[in-house]
């Protein structure tokens, strides 16, 4: 079919699909794609433009009145290929215990099997093009931890396994050319869903109304429809559109917007590691197909038995005379400054922190900013030069499963957007519980590297500082019971026969897994569902 500019479309006009799309990013990308190799007639609709607009961008405005969110930080991205633009590409999977009723966190569980997930990990890592973590939970352990580390896992303490492509997928430049050959697939460009309209009966979509830059608005009909719009945006959308039913769709037991999480990350502590100890995965390590770091997390033994959170941490190098205080200021200056999608004031902010840098340098992160040859070389001159073994320093960065609340959420603000749609209020809660469960972890992690001879861990001061990691998750949860979520196991919406959910926004649970990589296996099981059912 063909890639449409709104903006050259006629006011008013109708376009007609079998299934219509709405966000053009990871998830609807890849649902968007699958289909229409299934010969399914699709519509793909993307509120941005190739590029990064400021005005479209500031559609995603919100009002932050819950736990802070970073400063100037541009956490979503509205242009085709979404937020994957600025994404550094961490994958992880899901544990096992994610997807368990835990007694000790309220509201927790999933209502299909981890299996019925796993299964499509194989086709989403190749879709990402990142090593699978089964391929090196045993072998790569065995072989390449150095002995330091193989004593410090086991018992109470398992690895996580971080992994990276070797260059982060980029959803809109990797799928254009394939969306724009398509006999059944057409992409609607810089247009924006302003309403959802639903039948008289409430039982059905008809129709959406989109309005392209300057307010002309226009319409898509389909038989089916798929909200992909992120984490915020779903919720927003089923809220703001109150014509049929009256609280927003699919709202009548008060859950859309309802159990916000984010993981939370925080650098807490330092450990101090005796010279001539190795750290071999645990500092990351390059692989063939991407790249590697080890984390530290908590067996589920220990969790269930001293009922803790599913947190795990990193140890990132630490450079005399610094304070881990710097991490969280280089970063955001590294995603602000060296990804696309930033501009504007953002711009203004990157420079301002450059003056910075000299003392910023030993934070960088290679394994996630370094192009893979790059990394490769830097990992093996790292290696390869002899130097006398000395004491190191290392800081504690802490990455955070949030309980689902259902007090954290997403409601409508009385402000609204140059389209006329009412703006976010978000109440980004993070309770006690994610503190308490890291002052533990930092016991045990105490302990654990006394007794393995490592060294000694100097503990944080005072209360955990949190920054989001922008992983919107939970405002449209699965849920058997629609008193209790949103969506169905098929990530239909509950009471309406032809909507649907797909992204991070039906995650009932959280854990501590970056969402990416479930996002895209969970669009492949959709994708399925839809080409099996006939529209």
């Amino acid at each position: 079919m063909t890639i449409t500019d709104s903006r050259d479309v006629e006011p008013l006009t109708d376009f007609q699909t079998d299934t219509c799309i709405v966000g053009g990013g990871a998830a609807g990308i890849t649902l968007a794609v699958e289909l229409a190799r299934h010969a399914q007639e699709v519509c793909l609709i993307e509120s941005g433009g190739f590029a990064p607009d400021p005005e479209t961008q500031a559609l995603y405005d919100l009002d932050s009145v819950g736990y802070p969110l970073r400063a100037n930080y541009m956490s979503r991205a509205r242009y085709f290929g979404g937020s994957c633009n600025l994404w550094a590409g961490r994958s992880m999977t899901l544990s096992e215990l994610d997807f368990e009723t835990r007694s000790w966190v309220p509201d927790s569980g999933w209502p299909i099997s981890q299996r019925e997930v796993t299964e499509w990990l194989p086709r989403a890592a190749d879709i990402l093009g990142v090593p699978l973590a089964s391929q090196y939970t045993s072998g790569m352990f065995e072989k390449r931890a150095s002995a330091d580390e193989r004593r410090l896992f086991g018992g109470t303490f398992v690895p996580t396994y971080s992994l990276w492509a070797r260059s982060a997928k980029r959803f809109g430049s990797s799928y254009r050319s394939e969306l724009a050959r398509s006999r059944t697939a057409r992409v609607l460009l810089n247009a924006s869903v302003t309403h959802i309209d639903l039948t008289p009966d409430g039982q059905n979509v008809e129709s959406l109304t989109l309005a392209a830059p300057g307010g002309r608005q226009f319409r898509v009909r389909a038989r089916r429809f798929v909200l992909a719009c992120g984490g915020l945006e779903n919720a927003r959308l089923l809220l703001a559109s109150r014509d049929r039913q009256p609280n927003g769709i699919g709202n009548e037991h008060d859950v859309v917007g309802r159990y916000f999480m984010d993981h939370p990350r925080a650098v807490y502590g330092k450990v101090h590691v005796e010279a001539g100890r190795k750290l071999t995965l645990l500092r990351g390590r390059p692989l063939p197909g991407g790249k590697l770091q080890l984390g530290v997390g908590l067996s589920a033994g220990i969790q269930r038995s001293e009922e803790l959170l599913n947190h795990y941490l990193t140890l990132e190098l630490q450079s005399s005379g610094y304070t881990e205080a710097k991490y969280q200021t280089f970063v955001q200056t590294m995603k602000v400054a060296m990804r696309r999608g930033h501009a504007g004031s953002r711009w203004k902010f990157a420079r301002e922190n450059f003056e910075n840098l000299p003392n910023m340098m030993y934070l960088l992160s290679p394994k996630e900013l370094m192009p893979h040859p790059l990394y490769r070389l830097y990992v093996a001159a790292r290696d390869a030069i002899p130097r006398k073994p000395t004491p190191k320093t290392f800081v504690v960065v802490y990455f955070c499963e949030q309980p689902p609340t259902p007090d954290s959420r997403v409601t409508l603000s009385d402000e609204r957007d140059a389209l006329g749609v009412q703006r976010l209020r978000l109440d980004w809660r993070i309770g006690s519980e994610v503190s308490a469960s890291i002052m533990r972890m930092q016991k045990l992690l105490a302990e654990g590297v006394a007794r393995t001879g490592l060294g000694r861990v100097e503990p944080g001061e005072g209360e955990p500082a949190y920054t989001d990691a922008s992983h919107h998750m939970g405002t449209t949860r699965m849920s058997v019971d629609p008193r209790h979520g949103v969506v169905d196991v098929n990530c239909k919406v509950h009471g309406v026969n032809n909507l649907y959910m797909a992204g991070s926004s039906v995650f009932p649970c959280a854990g501590h897994a970056n969402p990416t990589l479930t996002i895209v296996a969970l669009s492949l099981r959709l994708a399925r569902h839809l080409a099996q059912r006939p529209a």
